[in-house]
């Protein structure tokens, strides 16, 4: 069986990259003409980054109550 080979990736850099989403609200201003979804390694970030996009582009504050109802849609 072949050695599969993973695409590099940094989950803790993801996971801090949405800390710094839920605690920052100017943050997505910074990020997000650059770093699209596709660009998560994680399923679970890319997840919730697109929630974020989400609320970002619907001009709604982006905070870890407002994620978790956009998540629930």
């Amino acid at each position: 069986m072949a050695d599969e080979k993973l695409p590099p990736h940094d989950i803790e850099a993801e996971e801090a990259v949405i800390g710094s989403l839920l605690i920052d609200p100017d943050a997505i201003l910074k990020i997000a003409a650059s770093l699209k979804p596709e660009d998560f390694f994680s399923e679970t970030n890319r997840v919730i980054y697109q929630a974020c996009l989400s609320l970002y582009q619907r001009n709604e504050v982006i905070n870890q109550i407002t994620v978790a109802h956009e998540l629930m849609r």
